[in-house]
């Protein structure tokens, strides 16, 4: 998933989450908060988006996380796991595991930014990837971010891909914790099609981030039914002349469209929409059905 398909800034606090909610709801970014020091002293006053609001005394800083926390306790037994990051946008992203803190994981801040908390159910040890065939698609990590990559070669030390860089093709060495396999199945990172309301016609293209089954919470800060949201069949080849659903380039919205080409070693596709028009759609933007 290229850079375009990352979610808007999130700015609606959460409400109660009972049963999930008929639409879609923003979760605040990890450091935005209130400010719970109202009536302090001026001088001791410190706001909870401030990098002091999660000043640990043994640690030092830490930027806590202000959003919805499952309660859900992950084990990091290796050096990185994929997570939600600081930014604003609830942007997955491989991270340097640096403590546990209850059921909340502390990772490595961006270079001059300060430690971060993320609840554990939206973090994932990232486990060395084995018996990656040529052609499989996985998720790589691309500065702060991610995106969908193809599998050139692998092996028990390296896994070499090939990726979309503001649309352009490159290839990158990895090492095999830094890939994550995509099954075409609903779990962390994954691309989805969702409802943003019960009786929505279309579907959004997202990245799934956590679902207990009854809500799913997305990248972006956005927190849905699970009912609404359905895994999309990435690891699938299509060829020219498949029907499908696809996410146009300059679109977040799923439409029918066919396949006419495949291009940059199945990175995208080039399809036709119904009203005629050719249009560049991502790997991780295609799904046979909805």
């Amino acid at each position: 998933m290229s850079r375009r398909l990352l979610l808007a800034l999130a700015t609606i606090p959460l409400a109660a989450c009972a049963g999930g909610s008929a639409e879609p709801m923003k979760t605040p970014e990890a450091g935005a908060g209130k400010d719970s020091t109202e009536g302090a002293p001026a001088a001791a006053k410190v706001a909870a988006n401030s990098p002091l609001a999660g000043k640990d005394e043994r640690f030092g800083t830490v930027r806590a996380f202000a959003g919805d926390d499952p309660g859900k306790t992950v084990t990091i037994p290796g050096k990185r796991a994929w997570t939600v990051g600081a930014g604003e946008s609830w942007t997955i992203g491989l991270y340097e595991f640096v403590r546990a803190d209850g059921t909340r994981n502390v990772f490595k801040g961006p270079a001059g930014e300060p430690d971060f908390a993320i609840p554990g159910a939206y973090t994932l040890p990232a486990a060395p990837a084995r018996g990656l065939a040529k052609g499989a698609l996985v998720i790589v990590p691309v500065e702060e971010s991610t995106t969908c990559g193809r599998v050139l070669g692998a092996s028990d030390s390296e896994i070499k891909v090939a990726l979309l860089v503001d649309t352009k093709r490159t290839e990158k060495a990895l090492q095999p914790d830094q890939v994550l396999p995509l099954d075409g199945k609903l779990g962390f990172a994954a691309p989805v099609a969702y409802k943003q309301q019960p009786d929505a016609r279309s579907f959004t293209l997202g990245t799934l981030v956590y679902t207990d089954g009854t809500t799913a919470w997305l990248q972006g800060a956005t927190r849905v039914p699970a009912a609404q949201v359905k895994p999309l069949d990435v690891a699938r080849p299509y060829k020219a002349g498949d029907k499908v659903f696809a996410v146009p380039a300059e679109s977040d919205v799923f439409v029918p469209a066919t396949v006419t080409k495949i291009l940059d070693d199945g990175l995208q596709y080039e399809v036709k929409t119904q009203d005629g028009a050719t249009k560049l759609a991502d790997v991780c933007a295609v799904t046979p059905s909805l």
